[in-house]
């Protein structure tokens, strides 16, 4: 699949500006954040390779919640690269406006570059925080009637029918030697298909779009994950890459960024070898076309 180069931003919200397939700079992208709506909160997702320990940590301490943001998670990413993108910790940051996302950057993130091998920052305008709260009430609420909880050690049965959408097998090989116990965060970044690839006969005889096949997945897989008090816990549309290489498989358009948490990491890998979660496995591998997918521990 053809990367865009950095800087390269998805469909902006505003149809009178469609900025596919046009190569575009750094620069162009912080115009395209400067010039987003002042209403909207902003949120940079930082994806850390770390050289230096002890200087992140106090470069930590001195930006957390500093020109308006608020540090809402920080996820240690299992050591399994994503198409060769090695990443050590995950970090996202809101921001009340573009403004200050952009003005933090220019203060802290110099001496970010220098601490860290490879910094990648994306942009997202965030859903509403009351979407996320309704969601959790929602899964209390599934919980309470149709709750189930996972036990023992899942099977490594399952393993991604399309590797371009799912977990590729290494990934899935790291993630199940970890503490099964701990709560897991998986970061989905995705890419929709115009329309729909159904190839299941039988499955979406009637074409639709790839984001109405996906959220038929989600349906699905969305009942198996909230009764057992999993949900997503932040999520957005992509607006820009700020920071990264031109090769990175980031600097390309997005569609949608979803930020699940587990109660276990088990809770994870039982869904994926349960017989329900099977009968949407089609509707995923038909409406998406990539996907960015991190799994990790919060730090």
């Amino acid at each position: 699949m053809q990367q865009h180069k950095l800087g390269q931003v998805v469909e902006s919200t505003d149809n009178s500006m469609n900025l596919d397939n046009t190569e575009l700079n750094t620069e162009y992208s912080r115009k395209k954040l400067e010039n987003n709506s002042g209403k909207n909160k902003i949120a940079l997702i930082f994806h850390l390779k770390i050289a230096e320990l002890e200087r992140y940590m106090n470069w930590l301490d001195k930006s957390k919640n500093m020109l308006g943001s608020r540090r809402l998670f920080r996820v240690k990413v299992d050591p399994a690269p994503r198409e060769g993108m090695e990443i050590d910790e995950i970090v996202i940051d809101e921001f009340p406006t573009s403004q200050s996302a952009l003005e933090f950057m220019s203060v802290f993130g110099p001496e970010l570059k220098k601490i860290c091998s490879n910094v990648v920052v994306l942009a997202i305008e965030p859903e509403p925080a009351a979407t996320f709260r309704i969601v959790k009430a929602i899964s209390w609420v599934v919980q309470l009637f149709k709750g189930i909880k996972d036990c023992g050690i899942p099977s490594a049965d399952w393993k991604a029918p399309n590797t371009a959408v799912w977990p590729d097998e290494y990934q899935m090989d790291v993630a199940r030697s970890q503490n099964l116990d701990e709560p897991l965060f998986v970061y989905n970044l995705n890419q929709n298909k115009e329309f729909a690839e159904y190839q299941t006969s039988g499955i979406g005889s009637k074409q639709v779009s790839g984001q109405e096949a996906y959220d038929r997945y989600a349906k699905i897989a969305g009942f198996e994950l909230l009764r057992r008090g999993a949900f997503p816990v932040y999520g957005g549309k992509p607006i820009c890459l700020l920071e990264g290489d031109p090769d990175c498989m980031l600097a390309d358009r997005w569609d949608k960024f979803i930020f699940v948490r587990y109660p276990q990491r088990r809770n994870m890998l039982a869904i994926i070898e349960g017989d329900e979660f099977k009968t949407g496995q089609d509707h995923r591998d038909a409406g998406l076309e990539r996907v960015a997918i991190f799994m990790g521990k919060e730090a």
